[in-house]
């Protein structure tokens, strides 16, 4: 069991979340987790990018949390417990952490926070999310609908159309058997406003190449160029920018009056404070729903390893989860 500071918190995990970029380049000690390829056995490094568990004990100077709270976290979730600077929890407004709760932290966070705060859409804007029943992507429309966006999806599967259709999205592409590029100039003759883009690859070209003239992209990811896909270099070899630089060195571009934002969180990072309160507070109302994956269950560490060849799969909707304890 880890050891505690006077600032930081003990969490007894209870479920953990998967996240495809942070798991993908965690493990690998690639990026901005580069130092994690110097560990060793005696000075390791923790997996997992975010969890839900119940406060097990705080430190001296602890004031915002209390044991037994049930918390939201960021990091080390792949373990029994975890500690945590106590700055960076999110207590939650209810008796039990539940696996609903995982995504809100990372995934909900980021959607709102890319989407309002960097993209700063507006009513009757015409929005493309990618992978949209994904983990951020599921959030992104919603957050997208609430704005009064006209809300354009991609997902991959019949079952992802029928879920995106459930949570408002206007008009959903299947990939698969739309070609993408045709039906978005069909349902937006003047291009996107604003793009929440996750896949990289080919689509991260489809979208750039049909951005309004004063359009905004929102990098968010490039999943299909991760490390898992044999056909990455293949995916981009027709793309104007190499999504992965444009991400983890978070290159804000001006094409004229577009503007393309790697890693699109705000620059100021104090003002994500407000989304924090915006998403919790939306979940608790039920105006926003965080969807689990249930076309698999892991439970224990040892099914985490599948977890993530699961989320990785493609076939995922919304959050894949495990459950620890």
């Amino acid at each position: 069991i880890p050891s505690i500071g006077k600032d930081e918190v003990l969490v007894k995990v209870k479920y953990a979340g998967v996240n495809g970029g942070c798991e993908t380049f965690r493990a690998r000690g690639e990026h901005a987790f580069e130092a994690n390829g110097k560990a060793t056995a005696s000075d390791p490094f923790g997996l997992g990018a975010e969890g839900v568990g119940t406060v097990a004990a705080i430190g001296s100077d602890v004031t915002n949390v209390e044991v037994g709270d049930p918390v939201c976290f960021v990091g080390e979730s792949f373990a029994e417990y975890s500690k945590s600077k106590a700055s960076m929890l999110w207590k939650l407004p209810c008796d039990e952490p539940l696996p609903e709760h995982v995504g809100l932290r990372i995934s909900g966070l980021t959607s709102c926070a890319m989407l309002e705060q960097t993209g700063k859409i507006q009513p009757g804007e015409k929005v493309l999310i990618t992978a949209a029943a994904g983990g951020a992507g599921h959030f992104a429309v919603q957050f997208a609908k609430l704005a009064g966006c006209v809300v354009i999806g991609t997902c991959g599967s019949a079952r992802k159309e029928e879920v995106l259709k459930s949570l408002g999205c206007d008009h959903v592409i299947n990939y698969k058997t739309q070609n993408v590029s045709d039906e978005i100039k069909r349902l937006a003759p003047n291009g996107l406003d604003a793009v929440l883009e996750g896949v990289g690859g080919s689509m991260l070209q489809i979208a750039l190449d049909n951005l309004a003239e004063d359009g905004r992209l929102l990098q968010v990811g490039y999943i299909s160029e991760y490390p898992h896909n044999s056909n990455a270099a293949l995916e981009s070899s027709r793309n104007e920018l190499k999504a992965s630089e444009l991400f983890w060195n978070k290159e804000t571009i001006q094409r004229g009056k577009q503007v393309i934002y790697g890693n699109a969180w705000p620059k100021d990072f104090s003002t994500v404070a407000s989304s924090q309160d915006r998403v919790l507070g939306l979940f608790a109302e039920g105006k926003i729903k965080s969807i689990v994956d249930d076309t698999d269950e892991f439970v224990g560490l040892e099914s985490v390893s599948n977890a993530i060849d699961h989320m990785l799969s493609g076939k995922t909707i919304g959050k894949v989860v495990v459950r620890i304890d």
